[in-house]
């Protein structure tokens, strides 16, 4: 068989490496980010960062700077394909058997770095952003009903393993891909489990701290900035680091206008500024306050869209887009709170008493909307609400719930799992490569395995201790925060307000629907878009994902579905 494999660290694909078995050199090198080595026997490549590069190196009898590749090549030469269990951290390897013809790819646990592959023939290619696969003609740029689903009725997230592209896949957190003569198999090599959880309220608390600044501890001599909110997490981190670094720079971001547009709903009850202001006071971080414009957010979707691969949240990429490059001009690594929210059920859908539909996911937004924008014949041969229920509940039926006592406690435990397969990874995908597109390596101590295993089998009463979302996160971090910032109500990501902007997005949605060539309108009907960008453009009336994503955010999208089809050629093929 031949493999070959097109994966590199930065966006800008200067880093291209076939691995033809046959013409693998001995020797090691490091190329854009990422690490290979080989001998007679084997290649491996490693890219992102291996948290126990050193304890694995005393195990394999290796010398402590040994690369990451070399190790990952003696931990497969040693335990076969059980090797993945022995890396642990946020990267990717590849080891390529030459002896066996055999390729092996893991993907980290948490899925903090992406794989991307596709199959043709008797070979593989594999790929962190989907585009260099394309650039490789392996798969066609074609949607089929099942891509088209998934773009247009879970998008911008996606189902564990699919993409919006006929034959590209993706490598799902925790797994590895085996490729040898018995074909392309998938091997599960880490999977959370719902364990019995016998520490009571104050032994929890105290593992949580435990664990929460091994997590930072790990990424102190990066000498990371932070991102700071106001809010618990990125505040608790920020407190964390500054006990250990000193003075961190730390940075937050608003928008131009922002102020004079803001209305409180029940996602975001409040602005950023006062919570970050005390924040900034009570550590003394050299603080840089990133203001964007409204054009620039505008502007910014189509390299958002470049950036990611495929289409995704809108300004709410673009401004990390942008924010990333501000912040790159002081640091090259930032910590991030993200996965918190997933982590410890920061979510309006954690909350017991709020009541979900049944058949779709509690973020989608409306189905119904969703379906508004098909062109008929098309929404009727897509079935969309009929694959959104059938993912959800295939889903659903996979968890192993033996052991979860019924009622709330099981219902919050599906929703937990539901989000750390279909919702998160959306996140991280967004923080990762609008981060590394500008050259900013993004760091998420909340997504650090070992704790997000133990918060897993925590029970939900101990979750919400003393009845608030959060409850057993904000008491971990008690000593670190002034009370005003331990206890604020969960605000989201920020984003803009601003009329202006819904103003230019409506503009550019009217130039779209008098363009009748557009590849959008393959499958979307220009009149119902054009329809909706005369709308107030009501949150209420247009929720399309999560908690920011409505009203201009959803033509955003679209915008940007244009804009993918259009620079790729993406055809639609239903039949």
């Amino acid at each position: 068989m031949n493999y070959f494999g097109a994966y590199h660290a930065d966006i800008r694909s200067r880093a291209l490496d076939s691995c033809d078995a046959p013409r693998i050199s001995k020797g090691q090198m490091t190329v854009a980010g990422y690490e290979t080595a080989s001998n007679a026997d084997g290649m491996a490549m490693v890219y992102g960062r291996m948290r126990n590069r050193r304890a694995l190196a005393r195990e394999l009898g290796c010398t402590p700077y040994a690369s990451q590749a070399t190790l990952a090549l003696r931990a497969y030469q040693l335990w076969g394909e059980d090797y993945a269990r022995h890396i642990e951290g946020p990267c990717v390897s590849c080891v390529a058997d030459i002896r066996r013809d055999r390729l092996l790819l893991s993907r980290d646990r948490m899925g903090e770095c992406c794989l991307f592959f596709a199959r043709r023939g008797g070979g593989l290619m594999f790929a962190d952003h989907p585009d260099t696969i394309l650039k490789a003609a392996f798969v066609e740029p074609v949607m089929d009903r099942e891509a088209l689903c998934e773009l247009m009725g879970l998008g911008p997230a996606r189902t564990p393993g699919r993409t919006p592209l006929r034959g590209m896949e993706t490598l799902e957190p925790g797994y590895m891909l085996i490729c040898d003569e018995q074909g392309v198999r998938r091997r599960r090599y880490f999977e959370l489990e719902a364990r019995e959880h016998a520490d009571d309220a104050r032994t929890t608390v105290a593992r949580v701290r435990e664990l929460l600044e091994q997590a930072v501890n790990e990424v102190v001599p990066l000498h990371p900035a932070c991102m700071l909110s106001g809010g618990v997490d990125s505040t608790a981190l920020t407190a964390l680091l500054c006990t250990r670094i000193g003075r961190v720079e730390s940075f937050s971001v608003d928008y131009a206008e922002n102020a004079a547009d803001f209305v409180p709903n029940a996602f975001r009850p409040e602005m950023d500024a006062p919570y970050i202001g005390l924040a900034v006071r009570t550590f003394g971080t050299r603080h840089h306050n990133i203001v964007l414009d409204q054009e620039s957010l505008a502007e910014g979707l189509d390299r958002a869209v470049r950036l990611r691969g495929f289409p995704g949240m809108a300004d709410v990429d673009t401004s990390l887009m942008l924010f990333a490059k501000e912040i790159l001009r002081f640091s090259g690594t930032v910590v991030s709170g993200e996965c918190g929210d997933e982590v410890f059920g920061g979510y309006p859908w954690f909350r017991g008493e709020v009541q979900l539909p049944e058949d779709s996911f509690p973020w989608s937004g409306s189905l119904e909307l969703r379906e508004r924008i098909l062109r008929p014949e098309i929404r009727e041969k897509l079935g969309l609400r009929a694959y959104v229920r059938d993912t959800l509940h295939a889903a659903l039926d996979s968890y192993d719930v033996s052991g979860v006592p019924e009622g709330q406690e099981r219902t919050l435990f599906l929703r937990q799992r539901l989000c750390f397969d279909f919702f998160m990874p959306n996140l991280q995908e967004r923080a990762v490569k609008m981060c590394e597109g500008q050259g900013l390596t993004v760091l998420t101590p909340l997504c650090d395995d070992r704790l997000v295993q133990y918060v897993y089998s925590v029970p939900w009463s101990i979750k919400r201790l003393g009845g608030v979302e959060k409850g057993l996160y904000r008491e971990a971090v008690r000593d670190l925060l002034p009370e005003k910032l331990r206890m604020r109500k969960k605000s989201p990501y920020p984003k803009t307000c601003s009329a202006a902007y819904a103003d230019e997005i409506r503009r550019r949605v009217r130039a779209l629907c008098a363009d009748p060539v557009a590849p959008i309108w393959s499958f979307a009907d220009p009149g119902a878009v054009a329809a909706l960008a005369a709308s107030p453009l009501n949150p209420a009336d247009t929720p399309w994902y999560g908690q920011l994503m409505a009203g201009p955010q959803m033509l955003a999208y679209l915008l940007q579905v244009d804009s993918w089809m259009r620079r790729r050629d993406v055809a639609v093929a239903l039949d």
